[in-house]
Order: C-alpha cells, then sequence, then structure tokens
C-alpha cells in the first residue's frame, strides 16, 4: 500500500468531516483552530447554512473576528442589511457581552440565563423555521487567555443548563496555540468533556476518504507514542539537571569562600551564607540591594563594574566592602559576566576574604618601618657615644696629664720645699751635730713630708677602703672635701651597708669623688647631703645640692646620648655603666640630685 509523504499531513486532521447543516439539531461543539481565516470561514459557513433555510444566528465574538464574519457572509450572497435578515442575524461584542454576567471573574448563572436566554429567545422568534438557533462564541476563549480556565469550563456548563430550556446548535471556538504546554492536557479534556462534539484544527477539511483519515490517525498514535518517550527522556534529563543543580546550589551555598550573583540592573540577586557571614547581613539586608551601597569606596565600584561591562574575566580584584556594623573586608574577586546574545544578563563573583593577610602585611610594614627607625636611632646614638667617648678619652688623657702636672707640682711646692730645707738642715747637722734645734726642726720636716707623701696616696687611693670599706672611706673623704671646699657636707649610711665587692666600692667612692668635685667645680653650692643605702638587691647612692643646677637643654641632650656635660657626668655614666646600674640626674635652680642605683651580685646579698 503506498502512503505517499506521511510528514506532509497535518496532524489534527484524524477527524471525519463535519456536515455544515449540525445547526439543524441541538448540539453544543467546540471548535479548535489555527488561524483567524479559517476560523471565519468556519463561522460564516455554520451561521449561513442556518440562515440560508430561513433560520436565525446569534454571533458573539471579538471585533476583529466580527469584520471577517461578516465579510464572508457577504461574500456567500447574504446582505445582513436587508431587513428580512437584519433580525434574524445578530452580533453582540464577546468581551462586553461577558463582562455583563460576570461577577467576582465568575459567571452568574443567573444574569447568564437572562442576558444569553434572552438574545436566543429574540433570534428564534425571529426564524422562519423551527430549527435551533445557531450561535457561534468567543467568550469562554477570552477566559482562557485570561487564566481563567476554571471560569471558562463553568460558562461551557452554563451553555449545557440554557440548553435545557433553549433550542440552539452551539459552536464554541478555542485557538489551538493556546494549549501548547503539557500541564493544560487536563483542562484541554475537561473542555473538551463539557461538549458535544470536538471539531479537530482546520486542515481535516483536505482529507475527503476514510484512508486518509485513518492513515493520519495512525501517524498520529506513533507521534503520540514517540512524543511519550521523548517525553520520559526529557523528563529523566531535567530531573538529572534539576538535581546537578540541586548539587551544585548546596556546594556554592556551602562553600568557605563568598559567592553572588549581580544582574544587569547591579542589584545582587543571590549570595551564599559564607559571604552573609562575612559581612554579618541577614539575607534580605544583602540580597535585592544595590552592590554599591556595600563597597566603601564608590569609585571602586565603578571601576569594577567598568571591567563587567566589557566583558572581561575579572581576577583577584581588590575591593573594600563594607559590613553591618560598619566596619569593612578588604576581599579580592575573581567574576566573570553571563551574555546572552550580546546582552548581559548577570556577573558571578567568588569574593575572598583578605582583611588579616592585608593587616599582617601592614603590621609587617610598620615593624619593618620601626626596625629602619630604631637602627637609625641606634646608629645615631652609637655614633653620639663614639663621639663622646672619644671626647671622653681625649679628656681623660688631658685630665690624666693635668694630675700629673698637679702631682709634680705638688711635689715640687709642697714636699719638694720640704725636702731642700731637710737637705740643708742636714748638711747644717755635719757641722753642728749638737743642735737641737736642727735636729728638732729636720724631724719636724720628715713629719710635713711623710703627711703629704700619705695625703697623696689617700688622694689617689685611699687604703681604707679594701681595710674597712666603703662607709669608712667615704667618712674620712668627706672629712677632707669639707675642710679643703668649705662646704658643708652630711653623710647618711643605712645600717645594713656592710662590705660589697671591692671593684663595686672602688666605683661607687669614684663616683662620690667625682660628684662632689663636679659641685665644687660648678654648682657654687653651701650645702651636699649624701646618702647611702642597701636594699636586698640594690645599692643606691644620692648626692643633692643647692647649688644653681644644670641647663635642662644640657641635661635633656646627656639623657639622649650621655654627652654636652663635660667629663664629670660622662666618666660616671660610664662607671654605673660598667656595674649595670641606672644613673638619674634631676637638676633645677635649687639644684641637683643624682641617684646611682646598681645590683648586688647574688654572691654579696644580704640574707
Amino acid at each position: 500500500m503506498k502512503f505517499g509523504n506521511i510528514s506532509k499531513l497535518d496532524t489534527s486532521s484524524a477527524a471525519p468531516l463535519v456536515p455544515w447543516h449540525e445547526h439543524e439539531h441541538r448540539s453544543h461543539a467546540v471548535q479548535f483552530y489555527s488561524s483567524d481565516e479559517f476560523l471565519s470561514e468556519s463561522a460564516s459557513r455554520f451561521i449561513a447554512s442556518a440562515l440560508g433555510k430561513g433560520g436565525s444566528g446569534l454571533i458573539l465574538a471579538t471585533p476583529a473576528h466580527e469584520l471577517n464574519i461578516r465579510a464572508k457572509l457577504k461574500d456567500k450572497g447574504f446582505d445582513l442589511c436587508s431587513p428580512a435578515l437584519e433580525s434574524r442575524c445578530m452580533f453582540l461584542n464577546a468581551a462586553d457581552t461577558l463582562a455583563q454576567f460576570m461577577v467576582n471573574h465568575t459567571p452568574d448563572r443567573n444574569r447568564f440565563t437572562k442576558l444569553i436566554g434572552g438574545a436566543i429567545e429574540r433570534a428564534r422568534r425571529a426564524s422562519e423555521t423551527a430549527a435551533p438557533v445557531a450561535v457561534f462564541g468567543e467568550m469562554v476563549a477570552l477566559l482562557w487567555a485570561d487564566k481563567r480556565a476554571e471560569a471558562g469550563v463553568q460558562l461551557e456548563q452554563l451553555w449545557n443548563e440554557l440548553g435545557q430550556t433553549h433550542a440552539f446548535s452551539l459552536r464554541c471556538a478555542y485557538p489551538i496555540d493556546s494549549f501548547d504546554q503539557d500541564q493544560h492536557a487536563h483542562q484541554f479534556l475537561k473542555i473538551c468533556d463539557t461538549h458535544s462534539a470536538v471539531i479537530p484544527g482546520e486542515s481535516y477539511t483536505a482529507l475527503v476518504s476514510d484512508q486518509e483519515r485513518l492513515r493520519n490517525i495512525g501517524w498520529l498514535q506513533q507521534r503520540a507514542r514517540a512524543l511519550e518517550r521523548e517525553k520520559l527522556a526529557r523528563k529523566r534529563a531535567e530531573d538529572s539537571l534539576r538535581l546537578r543543580e540541586a548539587e551544585l546550589t548546596d556546594l556554592l551555598e556551602n562553600a568557605p569562600e563568598g559567592v553572588q550573583c549581580v544582574g544587569a540592573d547591579q542589584k545582587i540577586s543571590w549570595a551564599n551564607r559564607a559571604l552573609l557571614h562575612l559581612l554579618s547581613y541577614a539575607a534580605d539586608e544583602y540580597v535585592g540591594h544595590s552592590l554599591a551601597d556595600f563597597y566603601a569606596k564608590r569609585e571602586n565600584f565603578e571601576e569594577f563594574w567598568r571591567h563587567v561591562m566589557r566583558g572581561e574575566n575579572i581576577r583577584n580584584f581588590p575591593a573594600e566592602l563594607r559590613c553591618k556594623d560598619g566596619s569593612s573586608k578588604h576581599v579580592l574577586i575573581c567574576s566573570n559576566g553571563l551574555w546572552e546574545q550580546g546582552r548581559f544578563v548577570h556577573t558571578r563573583c567568588f569574593i575572598r576574604d583578605v582583611t588579616d593577610h592585608r593587616n599582617a602585611e601592614i603590621a609587617l610594614r610598620d615593624s619593618e618601618a620601626q626596625v629602619r627607625k630604631a637602627k637609625d636611632e641606634l646608629e645615631q646614638i652609637v655614633e653620639q657615644r663614639t663621639v663622646a667617648l672619644r671626647r671622653l678619652s681625649s679628656q681623660i688623657l688631658g685630665m690624666q696629664d693635668a694630675e700629673r702636672r698637679r702631682i709634680a707640682r705638688e711635689l715640687h711646692d709642697s714636699l719638694g720645699q720640704y725636702l731642700a730645707v731637710l737637705k740643708l738642715n742636714i748638711e747644717m747637722l755635719h757641722d753642728d751635730p749638737a743642735s737641737e734645734e736642727l735636729w728638732a726642726e729636720s724631724e719636724n720636716l720628715t713629719e710635713r713630708c711623710l703627711a703629704e707623701i700619705r695625703t697623696l696616696a689617700y688622694l689617689l687611693h685611699p687604703p681604707m677602703i679594701d681595710e674597712a670599706g666603703l662607709e669608712s672611706a667615704t667618712r674620712w673623704y668627706i672629712d677632707g672635701f669639707g675642710e679643703r671646699s668649705g662646704t658643708k657636707v652630711s653623710l647618711d649610711v643605712g645600717d645594713e651597708l656592710g662590705r660589697l665587692p671591692e671593684h663595686m666600692e672602688l666605683a661607687l667612692f669614684r663616683v662620690l669623688q667625682e660628684a662632689l668635685t663636679n659641685v665644687h667645680r660648678h654648682a657654687r653650692a653651701s650645702a651636699i647631703a649624701v646618702r647611702i643605702a642597701r636594699s636586698h638587691e640594690r645599692v643606691v647612692l644620692e648626692i643633692e645640692d643647692n647649688g644653681r643646677g644644670i641647663k635642662p637643654d644640657v641635661l635633656q641632650r646627656f639623657a639622649e646620648s650621655g654627652a654636652g656635660t663635660g667629663v664629670g657626668l660622662t666618666g660616671i655614666r660610664e662607671r654605673v655603666g660598667e656595674l649595670c646600674g641606672q644613673l638619674t640626674v634631676e637638676s633645677s635652680g635649687a639644684g641637683t640630685h643624682l641617684t646611682v642605683s646598681v645590683p648586688v651580685p647574688p654572691a654579696s646579698r644580704l640574707q
């Protein structure tokens, strides 16, 4: 058997031909169509069949379809303006008529019966025969197009109820394209069930033989089975895709780093938990808001968005985002946009928090700067100390020379004179050994020479410091200093002083000597107080005078660099430093207070 090219057959033509004179019987048929031209032709033939036999017609159509139907009827020889046809062919606007019996988006039975029943009754009275009125309607199609399918089914049922009391043959028209979704299948069957007949789409009229119609039915069955399989395969693919999307969404939602999606309107359409936690926002406080609102600097956002709009794949873009509490987070953003047919859809942003890393870098740079500053300061101090030590060394050498000259002068002026006179006396005693006066004078000169030698030796190194300790040496020196200088000097020594290591006693004695010498030379003081105290771990030497003090700038320079005050305080500082001690100098116009605190070695500490 030769079937020809079945693929060219229309898939909606698997029904027998509909007799156009079916208006002679009561019926309620549904007409599906694809083109307005076919609908106008089908409706005009249906109405013309009734008018041609003296019957009546009622058309409830849209304005566009009404114009086409009127034109088709005119082409078929019906002059609708003639008195004979004007009363038998009635046109009503479908939308206006529908609005008259709809209450709360639902057709009202009483209003519908009164309005439509009255129109059918007027058409029936104008008819020249007893045949049912031919009715064509599109009101249900308007409800379906307005997404009110249940109201449309209710209206179809009202038509069926009206058919129990009024004689009419109704044809309802639906555009087949309105049922192009799989979910429309249930409503499609429900609509068909409310009708006594179903008329498929337009091309069924081209199939004139039963063989062609049966062949088309078989082909439609094959297509239906293939579509079911494709539908099942598609459902499996959609389920798999949904599963993958769910897994991907879960992966992004629980990612350790922030992820967000930003639309073409610059508003955030989605953000994961990590990003919301990072910025401390609730989802409704962040999602749906403009991305620019969360940038600490507007120009930073504008630069980022320029890169996005240029279609660039952004890597590690630095930004500062504002948190809910007013603080900010430093982040690096990686972003790539989705474009469809040259139109920007959205950009996906992956956000990494680098706040701690950045703070560590800043702290490291600050630390390096501080180290460099400390190094420069230390080098400056070392340089100052080096200069001070060089100056001290030079001054010490000068002092040594001066001390040698002083000792030489002392030896020459006092001891030398005494010895010279003693020599003359000895020579005179050779001539007069019995002279008691010469012997007494010579003995006196010898005593003076011994006293001078003893004084010089004590000044150079008091022997009693080795025998009796620091306290005895200090008392001896202070008594002699007071007599020589005419300055009142008081001494207060704690009961717990005792003996100290030899090097410590000698160093503290030299500090005392140097300090009192400085007071005598520079302070012009009339009174000096010396205090020595000892605790378990330290010995403290204090020397306080009522002289004119040290200038503040000189004292500040000495505190910073150890220089600027001459050899006296510098030497004291060096001696104290050798003992790992601390030197404090306080001065005002009323005098100077010098404090030396040195640690006592563990072996010499008080028990």
